[in-house]
């Protein structure tokens, strides 16, 4: 890691480090509030609508975004309506030009607490999600594994690495420039069954 910031000055490293972090309390805010919202109401929440709550947009453009969320079949009428109303009472809206107070609705998120045990609490055992064929083949795409339980970062790395050889149809032409090519003998077909293991990982822990 000290050879990935040799060539930066210690202002350059504090400002990525500070980068780094808003993007986490970001995505992390992020995911508690979709969760916390979506129990709340039973259906799904479009992660645009999440991100208005988020950036405090008004009440008169979320409702606009809900909108739009059912016109592309995103999110049904009756939802919608019934979304528009909770949001009002969750947030003690009062007016169309209300914003919105995420903190009305969230406990604050504490970064620190949340960090320490992200990169320090180890509950993934790989070896009892993964077969010896599904460790061959991460050793196969170069993908260096821990004889270790992983924590929530460790496996987070983890799974970016894997997603470096990632190939769908929507892909654009830069973004298949970016993926890495799976090496000679490891088939598509296998790679997409591993991928998925550990999609279903995260699903089960709640990453």
């Amino acid at each position: 890691m000290s050879k990935l910031f040799e060539e930066y000055s210690a202002d350059e490293i504090d400002d990525a480090k500070g980068k780094i972090k808003r993007i986490e309390i970001r995505k992390k805010e992020f995911n508690l509030l979709k969760e916390k919202l979506e129990k709340h109401f039973n259906f799904e929440i479009t992660e645009y609508i999440i991100a208005d709550i988020l950036d405090y947009e008004t009440y008169h453009h979320t409702c606009l975004m809900i909108n739009l969320a059912v016109v592309n079949n995103r999110m049904t009428v009756v939802d919608g309506e019934i979304l528009k109303a909770g949001l009002k009472i969750l947030f003690n809206i009062q007016s169309s030009n209300d914003r919105f107070d995420r903190s009305v609705y969230m406990d604050t998120f504490d970064f620190d607490v949340w960090y320490e045990k992200y990169s320090t609490l180890e509950i993934v055992d790989l070896k009892k999600h993964l077969s010896k064929e599904d460790f061959d083949l991460l050793k196969s795409l170069n993908i260096e594994i821990k004889d270790k339980v992983y924590t929530e970062q460790e496996f987070e790395i983890l799974d970016m690495e894997l997603l470096g050889y990632y190939i769908d149809e929507d892909m654009d032409e830069e973004e298949l420039k970016e993926s890495k090519p799976l090496p000679e003998g490891i088939t598509r077909e296998e790679y997409n069954k591993l991928l998925e293991k550990l999609s279903n990982i995260s699903s089960e822990y709640n990453f």
